[in-house]
């Protein structure tokens, strides 16, 4: 298997959890958040910095601000240094060979690569129920508490996706397999994903 694997998931879906497991199955690299100590060693930011402020998009002027001007006059935001020091690290370990990538825009910045695409999903109520198994901390929420916070971290990733990559978030057509976690663990989504890419052509 000589292919890198993106996966870009729902929160609350289980993508981070899949793509371990899948990684462990293949014997090959997995990054999520070890992207961040990677972007932190190579950029010079830290690694507790980034994690507050990546996958967000930047705040964009208003919308009556001449074109023109925006083009002329815009400067990077922290946003874009992010994105674009993770895009680097994402491409740098991609030419080190077979691994699993979680989101960050890993579908897009490696379109051009050697590179299979997966999105994970699952319906509001499997994504309520999974979050109070693996997040004791929001133990007090009510369903919707925990619905609200699924939907502002959801709203958060489609705003970055979408601004960086001029893609739509979750559109099946940007993604050669896709899965549904209602009705399948964790290791058999897995399993699913080795199946494809045995039958990839």
């Amino acid at each position: 298997m000589d292919k890198i694997i993106t996966i870009g998931r729902e929160f609350g879906s289980g993508g981070h959890e899949i793509g371990m497991k899948l990684a462990e199955m293949l014997n090959i690299p997995f990054y999520d958040k070890e992207l961040l100590k990677k972007v932190s060693d190579m950029g010079g930011l830290h690694e507790s910095f980034l994690e507050t402020h990546e996958e967000k998009a930047p705040q964009l002027l208003s919308a009556s601000f001449e074109r023109s001007l925006i083009d002329t006059y815009y400067q990077p935001t922290l946003s874009d240094t992010i994105f674009l020091e993770q895009s680097k690290v994402i491409k740098q370990i991609a030419s080190e060979g077979p691994c699993v990538i979680v989101g960050r825009c890993s579908d897009y910045v490696l379109r051009d690569s050697n590179v299979f695409t997966v999105f994970v999903c699952a319906s509001m109520e499997h994504k309520i129920s999974r979050k109070y198994a693996v997040a004791p901390e929001k133990a007090d929420y009510t369903d919707a508490q925990m619905e609200k916070y699924i939907k502002s971290i959801e709203k958060q990733r489609r705003k970055y996706y979408e601004h960086y990559t001029c893609r739509k978030w979750g559109d099946v057509s940007n993604y050669d397999l896709c899965i549904n976690t209602d009705h399948i663990d964790v290791e058999g989504a897995a399993k699913v994903i080795i199946t494809a890419l045995e039958n990839y052509k």
